[in-house]
């Protein structure tokens, strides 16, 4: 490089941009498949926006999608309809749909984020799934209260109203297992460095799973008056019947989208369940405890009735930090790359 000069990143030509639609276009249509073929919370969204849209109102809807909410809300009377969507590729596809039902003359799609995006006037009602694997993220938080601020009208309906974590202990024993199957090799090391990350069960699966406890609230959070100071702390315990039957922490969702319509995402084929696994804990009743972060990556497990038991804390870090310690006590040779 010539002294002087800056390390100026290219922009992607064209066809580096096409290559890259294409790989990534097969996960984005399976996405918004799963969600528009979701007859559980079509079915509550669509009674939602039903009860708070009247003809003539406006809606914008952020995080459109593939824009069946604007669609909806066109054919419902909506005087004004906009769509925010961010990923390019849908853009076209809300316009193709939009078409398709009679009411492309009446959304106005817009592509970008909800926090560049410019618009004039306020709306009546705003639904925004925005929501990411880290829902109670800052970066999700602020973005709900510039929606709040800058596009709802006074007295405006945001769908959703509230949104919650659900947590309980459960029975999941193939998890992590300690020999490798059918092989008599162990594997503690791996199960060891597993459990310091979070896992994700599917939907089929969410629903044969076998909750020691009831499902509690761990966080919470009143979309219409959270500010800058929100934080997602969530802490959380239950008493069983046998602490040693417990493989980990489920985690799910629960939307209020307008009053009491509500939807878990037990119930919802869009959605996964989260999964915080533990070492086993001794046999007999007694209090669980279970404390998440704020970004939702590191979490602890203790017992409040046995002090003398150690509190568990589980961490990406934690399983970076052995694994590199291991590396470089493991002789080994090493081969670079031939050119």
């Amino acid at each position: 490089m010539v002294e002087g000069s800056k390390d100026i990143k290219k922009k992607p030509t064209k066809k580096e941009r096409d290559e890259t639609l294409a790989a990534h276009l097969p996960a984005v249509l399976n996405y918004h498949n799963t969600m528009v073929t979701d007859k559980v919370r079509n079915k509550l969204l669509q009674k939602a926006i039903r009860r708070a849209l009247k003809p003539g109102m406006s809606f914008l809807d952020i995080g459109a999608g593939t824009g069946i909410w604007a669609i909806l809300a066109a054919k419902l009377g909506a005087a004004r309809v906009v769509a925010i969507e961010t990923e390019a590729s849908l853009i076209p596809i809300i316009g193709r749909l939009a078409q398709e039902n009679g009411v492309a003359g009446k959304i106005e799609i817009v592509h970008g984020r909800s926090n560049d995006v410019r618009l004039n006037g306020r709306f009546d009602v705003i639904a925004s799934e925005i929501f990411d694997s880290n829902a109670f993220g800052k970066e999700t938080i602020a973005s709900f209260i510039d929606i709040r601020k800058r596009f709802l009208a006074k007295d405006g309906v945001l769908i959703p109203e509230r949104f919650e974590l659900m947590a309980a202990p459960i029975v999941y024993p193939n998890a992590t297992w300690e020999m490798a199957a059918g092989l008599g090799i162990r594997t503690s090391f791996l199960r060891e460095l597993k459990l310091n990350y979070s896992d994700s069960i599917s939907f089929p699966t969410s629903a044969s799973l076998k909750f020691l406890a009831e499902p509690i609230p761990i966080i919470s959070i009143d979309f219409a008056s959270a500010d800058e100071s929100y934080s997602a702390f969530g802490e959380g315990i239950w008493r069983l019947r046998d602490l040693s039957k417990a493989d980990g922490i489920a985690t799910f969702p629960r939307s209020t989208f307008l009053g009491d319509i509500t939807m878990s995402a037990l119930d919802s084929q869009s959605w996964s369940t989260g999964f915080y696994p533990f070492e086993k804990l001794r046999k007999g009743s007694g209090r669980l405890k279970f404390t998440l972060s704020p970004d939702s990556t590191s979490w602890s497990v203790e017992l409040p009735d046995s002090p003398e038991t150690r509190v568990q804390s589980y961490s990406p870090v934690f399983a970076f930090t052995r694994l590199k310690m291991a590396q470089k006590m493991t002789p080994h040779r090493r081969f670079s790359r031939r050119k």
